[in-house]
């Protein structure tokens, strides 16, 4: 055994990164192989990794949507990113919530170093996660599972 710890991520400096991009691309798409990239001698570094397998590593993140409707109108809550949107069906809340969540997401990733620096950098993976879904796919995230009716445990609606 080694008194040096070997590094899990082998790392590529930024000139060679350059050099090589295509190959490192290729690495992270299509083999599945997270690339890390330092530049200054490891003082910077960045990780390359495909938008398939980073929606695998936040597909465990499940949103968890609080519904309930009073006096003619439906209220969606979204603990995980603190939303809240209205309407008067479900389906107009919901309508209301991607587009909250959609400004939500655009503005946390513009203004990243700021929000990493508040309590809200807790949101990051769950911004990631909206933010990487398929537009048509985004209003699937936010419909609450509803009970099965044999176990008492949810299940997609």
């Amino acid at each position: 055994m080694s008194d040096a710890a070997t590094p899990v991520l082998q790392s590529t400096a930024f000139a060679q990164a350059k050099a090589r991009f295509s190959e490192l691309m290729d690495r992270a798409v299509h083999e599945h192989r997270v690339q890390l990239i330092d530049r200054h001698r490891g003082k910077e570094q960045a990780v390359l990794v495909s938008l398939a397998d980073l929606g695998a590593l936040l597909e465990v993140l499940e949103f968890h949507p609080r519904v309930s409707a009073t006096d003619g109108e439906f209220v969606i809550r979204v603990p995980e990113l603190k939303q809240v949107a209205g309407g008067a069906t479900l389906d107009e809340a919901l309508d209301e919530l991607v587009e909250l969540v959609e400004d939500q997401a655009q503005d946390f990733l513009d203004r990243l170093d700021f929000y990493l620096q508040t309590d809200r950098r807790g949101e990051l993976p769950w911004v990631l996660k909206f933010a990487i879904t398929d537009p048509a796919e985004r209003r699937a995230l936010f419909v609450p599972s509803a009970p099965d009716p044999g176990t008492g445990a949810s299940a997609p609606a």
